[in-house]
Formats: structure tokens, C-alpha cells, sequence
């Protein structure tokens, strides 16, 4: 009996081999088939999220407004101005069309005329109309006057862009580019700013909102949303700020000649685009650059087109000068100095591209498989949003990669597109969600929710790292404006002549005639001056060789009007004093003995020049500033409590910055 079983369990049929391929194919096409499904109903529900999105609450302009306003006016208050070529460049012939006297770089020399006078008149003619209500009676009232009326306006136009991405692109997005914005240290001393690269990011901000607006076919509706103010935004960025924002621009041209957008069109849609464009910007251009010819060509006594002159120096290599001449970085200085302005968010910025092509591929591959007409609809409607979020994310890495190939490099260079960083942040943000829905699906995993909620959470950790930078940057290099305050002030009051005033009713009388003169002298740490705001009347500054190693061009000065006689005499001035070669002109230095005030940083460390404390009587306080040279990499970097500094072992090392008051001679 036990036989027969064994036999009969050996007599039932085995499953042919060919039948268990078969039936391992077939689980494999379930597996995909389940896994397509379930990628089909994950876009399916992306876009049902977008549609919800609508109702995820964004502050309204207002709103945005003052929120953003509060840090922007804080570092109109706080903040030092970053760069010298800000105090030498604009601030000083600014002071000079108010008050007579001030710095002159060879850049305004009129037979190199690279600066623009008409740039100027507009922070002019913005200070004197605010005079007419406020009655300025100190230079430094009208300094912060201007550094906080410049922080409004840039608080304006992030808020307005913020407001165009909620309604054109993304409203969680769009929470995200506030947020960004909002906590980003370089936006806090780049809003202040009266550089002509902050003048243009604020107008490239507005451009790049309209920009926002998707193209539609409908030509009238079409040139009264899109074009037309994104033209004139960037035409004035590029025509009467800096030549070189046009970077900026380049990605909304494109799009104007690829994307026809949704409505009803003709077949030569993109020759009317094309012309509605040059006729637009050349309108626009021949307007804003007549009107500057025509200013600056008065100032400098010649026919000028600022702006030419300004890209024939530094690409064309005219006056043999080239803008290499005033030094060279590596070509990842951009990304060292975002990571220092913008942290995490400049590491966000640099990964939305991947992310954009990562997530181009997974529509990619789902729509080859796609069935349903739910399905082919919802990738459809993706695909056309994800091909307009590759222009709005060019802007910023065209700026990076151009300004990355040129030798000569600097920090504000960067600042036109700090709004574009803070968006492609915000980009990178948005498309990590569905990125995480479809590698789940992949992988066969569930999907987690809470990615926006995390978004926030990022933000939130990237704005307190820029607060610290912030405040590592009013507490140990704010020492310049606090030591000017310390020179000897005169004791007149009333208005400055600025012109009318409702306070007083009628034309201010110049203040600044029988004064006696006084000098003040800076060595090695001229690049420390906060500008001649900060010099109480009758005081000038001068340059001595002998406090410091000092190379290179320095600047001059204006022939104050009292000698000349007018502004125009003295701005259509040519002296051969200058030159576009960066070479060292004797003429721009003084001697020690001629000095009655001298104003010095002291780094113990470095075993610099001292002033004997016999021979120069320290006048007030002396203030702290840091010594970057011999101070740990994170301890200058951002700010950090000394009782931290003691525990973590960093090191950080001061210097003093002192005025001293006329002595005999120096002790080396």
C-alpha cells in the first residue's frame, strides 16, 4: 500500500517549464502594470493638488509689504555699505551735486566718462523732494533718508513679484519666494544700496513679474500684461542702470519667440511678437538713453552715452584698460559668496535645474504609458506648466555662468538676480513633492505627506542662518559710521541747502561758506570710508601713503564749486591727474603733516603702523571691528556669541578702529 502511494505522488504531472516563464511574465506585466496605474492616478492627483492650492492662503501686496519692509529698513539702518566702489562711485558725487564738494574716481574724469550723472539725478531729485517735507537738517538724515526710501521701493517690488507668482505660477511657491527673500542676508544690505546693480534688480524683479504672465495668443490682452511692462522694466535695468542685467532679460525673449500660449492666434504669431518686442524695448531705449545722453552730455561738457562707454571699457578693452586691472577670483567665487548671502537657499537654487530635468523624465516616461483620458489630460496640463517653469528659472543660472567665465568678479555683481535665486529655490522646493511621489511609486513604497510643511521648515531654518549673518555683519563691520561720528561737529543749525522746504517756507541759503577747513586723513583703510555724509561741514578727506600700504588708482577730488564756480565747471573738467591703467597717481595722496584728523584701524595682530598717544590725542571712542584675517572661517562668517566662540575653540581676533587728532610725526 505505501508503494502505491509512492508511486502515484511520483506519477502526478509536473509544471513545464515554459508554464512557469509564462506565468512569471505574466505577474511582471501586473507588477507594471499596477505601478503605471498608480504613476498615472500620482500626476492625476498633482494636478488635482495644484487646483487645491488655490485656496492655500498667501498674504495679499499689502501684506507682503510690510513684512518684507521690516527687514529691508532695518538694513537701511544697520547694515555698512558693503562695497567702496558704492561710497567712491555714487555716494560721493552724489554729495558733491548737493553740497559742493566730494571724491572724484577717474570713471567720471570727462575724457573717460564711464559714470552717469543722470543715474545720479534720480537719488537727487528723489532726496530734494523729500526735503521739501522733512527739511533735512544733517547729512547723515539725508543718508539714511535715501538708504531707507531705496529699502521701500525694493520691498515693493519683491512683493510684487511675490504676488504675480502666487497668481501665475504657484501659491505655494509663491509662500516659498517670500519666505526666502525675506530671510536672505544678501537682499538685506543689497536693497539699500544706490549701486546701479541694485537699481536694476529691483526693475529686473518687475520685469520678471510681468514675465510671470504665461504668453497668450490674444495679441492686445498679450502686449498689455506681458510685454509691454516687462519690456520697459528691463529696457530701464539695462538702459539707466547696469548694461549688463540684460543677462536677465534674455530668457523672456525666448520664450516670447517659442511658448504661443493658449487662446486663439494666427499663423505668423511670432512675427507679430517679434515686432511687438523691438518696437517696445527700442521705443523704450531710445527714450531712456536720449534722456541720460542729453544730462550727462551737459555734465561732461561733450556728447556721452554713459552706459557705451561703461561696456566699451570693460569688453571692448578701450583706453587700454580692461576690467581685469582690478582683480581676478576663481570660478566658483559666485557659489562660495552665495552660500555666504543665501545658505541653504543657494544650495535649493542650484539643485532646481536637476530637479527640472528629473521630474521633465518621469512625465516623460508616464505619458508613453498613459491610457486614461484623465490621465493624458493631467500629464498634458503638467508638461505645459513645467516648460514654462524652465524660463523662469534661466534667468538665474545665465547670470551665474556668465559672471562665473569673467575673471574679474565681485559681490554686487551677483545681486540682479538674487529674487531669481530665491525662485528657483522656491522651484526646487515645489518639485521635491511629486519628485518623492514618483520614486515611491518606483519603489513600491507609500507616499508620505507633510512636503510642504517641511518646505516651511527649510525656510524657516535658512532665514535664522541669514539672521546671523546679518548680525555678524552690523556687529563686526559697523565700526566706520560709529567712528566718523566721533570727529569734532560744528555747532550750526538749520536746513541744508537742498532747496525749498514747508518748514521753512522758503529757499534754504547754502550753509556751507566761512568754515574753517579741516583734514582728514585715512591710510591702508580708505576702503573703510562711509563717505563724506559722514564729515561734518568744512571737513575733507585726503589719503596718506605713509598709514598703509596703498596701490593702485585712488580716487581724486571734485574742484569744490566755491573754486569753480558752477558744477558743470567742475564735472566738464579735464586734468590729467587721471588715468584707466589703475596705476598709482602721486598727485591723489597727501602728506602726514598736513592731516589734523586721521582716522585708522590698529589690528594688534598684524603689527601694523601706530599712532604715538603723545603725539595724537585720541579723540573719543575707538570701536571694535573684526580681523578677518586672523579670526576662524565660521566665527566670521556669522555671528557668534563670545561665550560660543570660547566653547566651540574658534578664534576671533579685533582690531580698533580710532581718530586722532593732529599730531607731529608717526611711530612705526
Amino acid at each position: 500500500m505505501a508503494r502505491q502511494r509512492h508511486n502515484a505522488k511520483h506519477e502526478r504531472p509536473k509544471p513545464s517549464v515554459k508554464h512557469e516563464r509564462v506565468e512569471r511574465r505574466e505577474q511582471k506585466l501586473q507588477l507594471k502594470a499596477r505601478k503605471h496605474a498608480e504613476s498615472e492616478a500620482s500626476h492625476v492627483q498633482q494636478v488635482e493638488e495644484l487646483d487645491t492650492q488655490h485656496a492655500e492662503y498667501v498674504p495679499s501686496l499689502s501684506v507682503l509689504f510690510r513684512f518684507l519692509a521690516l527687514v529691508r529698513v532695518s538694513g537701511a539702518l544697520l547694515s555698512p555699505i558693503q562695497d567702496c566702489d558704492e561710497v567712491y562711485n555714487y555716494w560721493e558725487p552724489l554729495h558733491f551735486l548737493q553740497f559742493g564738494t566730494g571724491k572724484q574716481t577717474w570713471e567720471y574724469s570727462p575724457q573717460y566718462s564711464l559714470r552717469s550723472y543722470a543715474y545720479l539725478h534720480i537719488y537727487d531729485m528723489l532726496i530734494r523732494t523729500m526735503h521739501i517735507v522733512f527739511g533735512f537738517r544733517t547729512k547723515t538724515q539725508v543718508f539714511y533718508a535715501l538708504r531707507v526710501c531705496l529699502a521701500l521701493m525694493s520691498a515693493l517690488c519683491e512683493a510684487v513679484l511675490v504676488r504675480s507668482v502666487a497668481q501665475n505660477v504657484d501659491r505655494r511657491m509663491a509662500n516659498y519666494v517670500w519666505l526666502a527673500v525675506f530671510g536672505m542676508a544678501g537682499m538685506f544690505h543689497a536693497a539699500p544700496a544706490v549701486l546701479p546693480t541694485s537699481f536694476a534688480m529691483c526693475l529686473c524683479t518687475l520685469g520678471s513679474a510681468a514675465a510671470m504672465v504665461p504668453p497668450v495668443a490674444d495679441m492686445r490682452r498679450h502686449l498689455k500684461y506681458r510685454v509691454v511692462p516687462a519690456t520697459v522694466a528691463f529696457a530701464l535695468a539695462v538702459c539707466a542702470g547696469w548694461p549688463y542685467a540684460a543677462l536677465v532679460a534674455v530668457p523672456f525673449v525666448l520664450e516670447e519667440m517659442i511658448v504661443k500660449g493658449s487662446g486663439t492666434g494666427g499663423k505668423n504669431w511670432r512675427a507679430r511678437r517679434l515686432c511687438a518686442l523691438v518696437g517696445v524695448g527700442a521705443s523704450a531705449a531710445f527714450v531712456i538713453v536720449g534722456a541720460m545722453a542729453v544730462v550727462d552730455s551737459w555734465y561732461y561738457g561733450r556728447p556721452v552715452v554713459a552706459a557705451w562707454n561703461q561696456v566699451a571699457y570693460n569688453v571692448l578693452g578701450q583706453h587700454d584698460g580692461s576690467s581685469e586691472l582690478y582683480g581676478t577670483e576663481p570660478w566658483y567665487f559666485y557659489l562660495k559668496n552665495g552660500l555666504l548671502n543665501a545658505n541653504i537657499v543657494m544650495i535649493l537654487a542650484l539643485s532646481a535645474l536637476p530637479m527640472w530635468i528629473l521630474y521633465y523624465v518621469a512625465l516623460k516616461q508616464t505619458s508613453r504609458t498613459t491610457l486614461s483620458i484623465a490621465g493624458s489630460r493631467a500629464i498634458q496640463q503638467l508638461f505645459s506648466g513645467h516648460h514654462l517653469l524652465l524660463f523662469r528659472i534661466m534667468p538665474f543660472y545665465l547670470v551665474l555662468l556668465v559672471f562665473s567665465l569673467q575673471p574679474h568678479k565681485e559681490e554686487r555683481f551677483l545681486s540682479i538676480a538674487y529674487p531669481h535665486l530665491c525662485f528657483c529655490a522656491a522651484a526646487a522646493l515645489s518639485l521635491a513633492s511629486p519628485l518623492q511621489s514618483w520614486a515611491c511609486v518606483l519603489l513600491g513604497r507609500r507616499t508620505r505627506a507633510g512636503q510642504s510643511r517641511a518646505g516651511y521648515l527649510v525656510l524657516a531654518g535658512a532665514a535664522c542662518m541669514g539672521a546671523l549673518r546679518m548680525t555678524a555683519l552690523v556687529k563686526y563691520y559697523g565700526a566706520p559710521v560709529r567712528a566718523f561720528m566721533e570727529l569734532p561737529s560744528s555747532n550750526v543749525t538749520g536746513l541744508l541747502p537742498l532747496g525749498p522746504s514747508i518748514k521753512s517756507l522758503r529757499t534754504v541759503q547754502p550753509l556751507y561758506g566761512n568754515v574753517d577747513d579741516r583734514v582728514v586723513c585715512m591710510g591702508g583703510a580708505w576702503y573703510w570710508y562711509p563717505s563724506s555724509y559722514w564729515l561734518p561741514r568744512g571737513y575733507t578727506l585726503q589719503f596718506v601713503r605713509e598709514l598703509g600700504n596703498m596701490d593702485g588708482h585712488l580716487p581724486g577730488d571734485f574742484v569744490p564749486v566755491k573754486v569753480s564756480g558752477s558744477v558743470r565747471s567742475s564735472t566738464s573738467a579735464e586734468r590729467p591727474d587721471f588715468n584707466a591703467r589703475n596705476e598709482w597717481e602721486p598727485l591723489h595722496a597727501t602728506e602726514l603733516s598736513e592731516c589734523d584728523y586721521v582716522v585708522g584701524i590698529e589690528y594688534p595682530q598684524r603689527g601694523e603702523p601706530k599712532l604715538a598717544h603723545s603725539e595724537w590725542q585720541r579723540v573719543g571712542e575707538c570701536h571694535s571691528v573684526l580681523d578677518p584675517v586672523h579670526s576662524s572661517v565660521l566665527a566670521r562668517m556669522v555671528y557668534v556669541p563670545q561665550t560660543l566662540v570660547w566653547m566651540t575653540g574658534q578664534r576671533q581676533e579685533w582690531g580698533q578702529m580710532c581718530v586722532y587728532e593732529r599730531a607731529n610725526r608717526l611711530i612705526k
